[in-house]
């Protein structure tokens, strides 16, 4: 699993003692495996001659971004501002000028990262991003600085000295980024911190930080490779900034102020926002909790790639003769509408019976999909055909694409969904904001 190769901790309590709560170095010698089928000198020299974009790359020293797109060369047919192919000779004076490589969002198109993204995730509850990091010797791509997401560090290849501070700011938001506020906050904050650990990271080490640590990083006499996974917290003000959105069902909270009113009485001010809270107090004492979750973590999982599916299009009577498997990485919410449950994959939903809610609740707890009790309550024809319909809308992976009948037209599209007694063609809504 994903922790055990972060961590020599055992899961629970690393979420339990350290997560969020303090900064933890794990020599390679202590970890059960290294990295190098997550990421490698190889790898990245592969990723960067086969394919990737500009968009994907960034240069930076000493927090002043490099021109990666020195030395590229436009791809005719290519629309106007896509981002060109790097030139791997701007890339290597780049390096050698001191600044730093970023190759970005690895968890979206390297698999063997996107997996463990996956895993990490599952186990976490939060979403999980990958950037790798190429430093030159003695060079430095970020200044003293901290970050509003957990970071867990992966060192790949070479050495990196790291220097860190205790938060000024206990779990800072979006809106502390270090980088968005002035100089003179960034010395307040500076100021408020106190020195706590003078660490090298070496090849198979790790080091987590809880979000808002100091840290400047910076390599010595050899060339520095790591990976940072970014875990992004869900927090209460996510809770409370859903709640509001949702408050827009209250006509009081809907009418407009007299702002110039509430200045020149600020009696009628405090009463005013006194009893906005108080109304924010009552949707949050009466409103469907689970409908507020789902729709917290959809957006917090909202740029998170499931596990790719297959492009080309699958036979939809293979698929039902094979053992089916959620998608990994795919999150899902159910919720009953009257005879019928409503399933909500991502920005997708469709109406299916409610004869299909165990299936999909037992998925919570394997993720192999075991089709015989689907066949027992829906008949065996009808559970291919509800089979098929989660396959389409992302929440299954079909079991077998090489099962696929030369000639089947490439327009070809999976059946409707049927219910015992009746017919019924699962409808498909795009979810609405709420």
């Amino acid at each position: 699993m994903g922790l055990k190769r972060c961590t020599a901790l055992p899961p629970e309590e690393f979420r339990e003692s350290v997560f969020g709560r303090r900064y933890l170095h794990t020599p390679a010698q202590d970890l059960a495996e290294d990295f190098a089928d997550l990421f490698s000198p190889q790898g990245l020299e592969d990723l960067i001659s086969g394919g990737l974009r500009t968009s994907s790359l960034r240069l930076v020293r000493d927090g002043v971004e490099g021109d990666i797109t020195r030395g590229c060369i436009p791809e005719s047919g290519d629309a106007p501002g896509t981002a060109p192919f790097p030139s791997t000779d701007g890339i290597r004076a780049g390096l050698k000028a001191g600044q730093t490589l970023i190759v970005r969002s690895l968890h979206r198109f390297h698999a063997p990262i996107r997996r463990f993204a996956h895993e990490l995730a599952a186990e976490l509850g939060h979403p999980v991003k990958v950037n790798a990091f190429v430093t030159p010797p003695n060079s430095q791509g970020v200044d003293l600085h901290f970050d509003v997401q957990d970071v867990l560090v992966l060192q790949i290849a070479g050495a990196k000295r790291w220097l860190l501070r205790t938060p000024p700011l206990p779990d800072p938001l979006a809106a502390h980024a270090w980088f968005d506020v002035s100089a003179q906050r960034r010395k307040e904050l500076q100021d408020a911190s106190q020195p706590l650990a003078d660490l090298v990271l070496r090849a198979g080490d790790s080091l987590y930080l809880p979000r808002g640590t100091m840290h400047s990083p910076m390599t010595q006499n050899e060339l520095s490779i790591h990976l940072t996974v970014a875990v992004s917290r869900t927090t209460r003000h996510d809770l409370l900034t859903e709640l509001v959105r949702r408050a827009v069902d209250d006509d009081w909270l809907r009418a407009g102020v007299e702002t110039d009113q509430l200045v020149a009485d600020p009696d009628l001010a405090r009463r005013t926002l006194r009893e906005a809270g108080e109304r924010l107090a009552a949707l949050g004492r009466d409103i469907s909790t689970d409908e507020v979750l789902w729709a917290v973590r959809k957006s917090a999982f909202h740029e998170q790639t499931p596990e790719p599916v297959p492009v080309l299009p699958v036979d939809d009577d293979a698929c039902a003769d094979g053992v089916h498997r959620l998608r990994t990485g795919v999150y899902f919410h159910t919720a009953c509408v009257k005879d019928d449950v409503q399933l909500s994959v991502g920005g997708r939903r469709v109406r299916l019976p409610a004869a299909v809610l165990p299936f999909l609740e037992g998925l919570r707890r394997d993720p192999v999909a075991d089709l015989t009790g689907l066949g027992a309550a829906l008949g065996e024809s009808n559970a291919r055909k509800v089979a098929a319909v989660l396959v389409d809308i992302g929440l299954l992976l079909p079991p077998s694409v090489s099962a696929r009948p030369a000639g089947r037209p490439d327009g070809a599209r999976a059946p409707s969904g049927v219910v015992p007694r009746r017919e019924v063609v699962p409808r498909r809504e795009s979810d609405p904001d709420n």
